[in-house]
């Protein structure tokens, strides 16, 4: 690629400075005249102020945001990375699953993350393992064991970790950043598999809830914070 010339970056620093006060004096349809004339700078500046008041004052206006993402999408498609970031984003505030699975399809990493997450809170979990299974897509890992976490579905989350290699287990042991008694199921298999949080949450709602039996067994499997929470709740008067 030729370097550009100090008349060329003149010129693109006019332009940009051009389209940024185009938009911050909301003069949007001389930015849409530029932005059809090829100006990657008014796209852009027009593409940010659509998204800004797509979503102004907690109302959705779904309509100027179906507009920056056809503004945005040529620059995307063209190699830009801001570009692709921006409207990957906006596809998933849209819900555009399919053209998210199309994007992820070429190799869009962007995309892939979006589409991870929306199917996650769609609870499309079936398509997140097919993910998992056909590309080890860490996105879909991610969501998928966030989201068998939070559902509380530990044998779906077992099984997960069990048929997973050491890389990928540890991958979703980091998934459970915290733990919680809302979620304790999920939070057993986690301490089986060593996630000291889960442990220690474990540990405790056991003694909290009484269930010595299970907190006595892991005392005696080297668990130190059932043995800690069992010793304790055996001291009190």
């Amino acid at each position: 690629m030729a370097e550009l010339t100090d008349a060329d970056k003149t010129d693109d620093a006019a332009r940009w400075w051009r389209a940024y006060r185009l938009a911050e004096n909301d003069q949007v349809d001389e930015l849409r005249g530029l932005a059809r004339a090829g100006d990657d700078h008014a796209s852009r500046q027009l593409a940010g102020w659509l998204s800004d008041r797509a979503f102004r004052g907690g109302v959705s206006d779904s309509a100027k945001l179906r507009e920056a993402i056809e503004v945005i999408r040529p620059l995307a498609d063209n190699g830009d990375d801001d570009a692709e970031l921006w409207l990957t984003r906006w596809l998933g505030d849209c819900d555009r699953i399919e053209e998210l699975r199309e994007r992820a399809g070429v190799g869009s990493d962007r995309a892939s993350r979006e589409l991870a997450r929306l199917l996650a809170d769609h609870d499309l979990l079936d398509e997140l393992r097919d993910r998992v299974s056909a590309t080890g897509d860490h996105y879909a890992l991610r969501e998928l064991a966030r989201r068998l976490i939070e559902n509380d579905m530990d044998t779906d989350l077992r099984e997960l970790l069990e048929t997973a290699d050491a890389d990928t287990r540890q991958q979703i042991l980091d998934t459970a950043a915290g733990a919680s008694s809302e979620w304790i199921n999920a939070v057993r298999v986690l301490a089986d598999f060593g996630h000291k949080a889960s442990r220690r949450c474990l540990a405790r709602t056991l003694a909290s809830q009484g269930r010595l039996d299970e907190l006595r067994q892991r005392a005696e499997q080297g668990d130190e914070y059932a043995q800690h929470w069992l010793a304790n709740t055996l001291a009190d008067p």
